[in-house]
């Protein structure tokens, strides 16, 4: 597959492009549409995230103002007011983490597009460097190892003939 955008080859579909960051949706396996971008599938899920978290919280705050010390109330509408508040909390949660998530997909392609803006005045710096000096404080495996690789002399021992 070729980037529309920028023309690079060998992409994968329904992928972002290695090259300029575009997203290339497969339209032969979607019924000519192609699949939604990453972004926009987040947005839906913070909003159902949202509507649903309000939703199981209205209904456990109705169920405990509704019932609560009145003698119709049964167990289960405490119980059930009670899941109501833990759906609500657990909706939040995820709220929050596809909020961050979103937010965090539009840095990194804030930023590989500001890398890709630079290709024209000089070098691509996508990657951060290839220093590992801060990580692995050990010698190279092959460093000085001529020092090691210096000629045995070899003895030959009486009454033992090689034959080759």
């Amino acid at each position: 597959m070729f980037c529309p955008n920028c023309g690079a080859a060998n992409q994968s579909p329904n992928a972002y492009c290695k090259r300029c960051g575009e997203w290339l949706a497969d339209k032969k396996s979607f019924g000519g549409r192609g699949a939604s971008k990453p972004e926009e599938r987040i947005t839906a899920m913070i909003v159902f995230n949202g509507v649903s978290a309000l939703l199981a919280l209205f209904s456990a705050i109705a169920l405990y103002a509704t019932y609560l010390n009145t003698p119709e109330a049964k167990w289960s509408v405490y119980v059930a007011g009670a899941c109501c508040f833990v759906i609500a909390i657990h909706q939040m949660l995820s709220f929050a983490f596809a909020l961050e998530l979103k937010l965090r997909l539009k840095r990194g392609h804030t930023n590989t597009r500001q890398a890709i803006g630079s290709e024209a005045g000089g070098s691509v710096a996508a990657l951060g460097s290839g220093e590992t000096t801060q990580f692995v404080d050990a010698r190279s495996v092959t460093e000085n190892t001529t020092e090691l690789l210096e000629a045995v002399p070899r003895v030959k021992e009486p009454g033992n003939s090689q034959r080759r």
